[in-house]
């Protein structure tokens, strides 16, 4: 059944908002068993998400026919942007403070979601291939709200992020932006908190329950 470019756009974005439940997953498991542990889960799934692209690419079973138009034409034949996404929670996680990987993510999701809905829905003016001026401008938006509800107080550190995310994401062509936004954001972020010596609040505990 044919679906129309927005609602493909909403199921493939809807896809993207469940890689929310790794951050969940991995502060859960971070406030039990620690950051190695944590890491290793992360590792874990990525390696079932893998497992599950060899089947759909190799294979091909007709189970996955009717997710066909959740992938986008490039991923029919290549590795899939979930993957992508997991790859940058395993490197966010391992190689950045959990405040920096938690906002990188956040911005990856959130920025790309508003950034593809309005510029789909509101878009005339074009920047740089299909990316439009209100798209673009609703993904840096989405960043500097996401970073003020999760960080208030670190205005520097958000603004950096939203920025590196926000031009990242529009000069990705080529490439995944689901890998590339994440680690550039991160990357500025980890940056900012060494050159400023920023000092972050500690892990998320879900309201003191761990």
């Amino acid at each position: 059944m044919s679906r129309s470019p927005l609602i493909l756009e909403l199921l493939r974005k809807s896809i993207h908002l469940s890689s929310l439940f790794i951050v969940v997953g991995y502060t859960v498991i971070l406030n039990y068993f620690g950051h190695r542990v944590a890491v290793l889960v992360v590792t874990a799934l990525l390696l079932i998400l893998l497992e599950i692209e060899y089947f759909r690419l190799e294979h091909r079973p007709k189970l996955m026919v009717m997710f066909n138009d959740l992938f986008r034409r490039h991923e029919h034949n290549s590795l899939s942007g979930a993957v992508f996404l997991v790859i940058s929670c395993v490197i966010c996680f391992a190689a950045f403070d959990y405040w920096v990987a938690v906002l990188a993510l956040f911005m990856t999701v959130f920025g790309d979601l508003a950034a593809a809905l309005f510029g789909r829905c509101f878009g005339k003016t074009k920047i740089l291939g299909d990316k439009t001026f209100i798209g673009t401008l609703a993904g840096f938006a989405a960043n500097m709200v996401v970073g003020a509800l999760a960080l208030p107080e670190f205005l520097l550190l958000i603004t950096s992020m939203s920025i590196v995310a926000t031009f990242t994401e529009l000069l990705t062509n080529k490439l995944d932006d689901n890998l590339t936004v994440p680690l550039f954001a991160g990357f500025t972020g980890q940056m900012v908190v060494y050159f400023f010596i920023l000092e972050l609040p500690p892990e998320f505990t879900f309201l003191g329950f761990f």
